[in-house]
């Protein structure tokens, strides 16, 4: 299980976190203020908003959570 804090500040790096969650093999969830959606789905984390933290969550273990967790650098925040 990987989870983690993300928050983006514009419109691109949504589009650019979405399309990396379609390439991965396991499935990646999104969650902010009780409400949970797929990473996959553009127009869901759109509608979470920017500039706020949100929780990813997948069941990818080591060697893919490790490179599920490096390729989302750019979006981590402490949380």
């Amino acid at each position: 299980m990987c989870e983690c804090v993300v928050k983006f500040s514009d419109p691109i790096e949504i589009r650019d976190f979405v399309t990396l969650a379609t390439r991965q093999a396991f499935p990646i969830r999104v969650e902010h203020g009780g409400l949970t959606t797929s990473a996959t789905s553009i127009m869901s984390l759109f509608c979470m908003g920017l500039n706020r933290p949100l929780r990813v969550f997948s069941t990818a273990s080591g060697d893919d959570a490790a490179r599920f967790l490096e390729a989302l650098a750019p979006y981590l925040v402490a949380g």
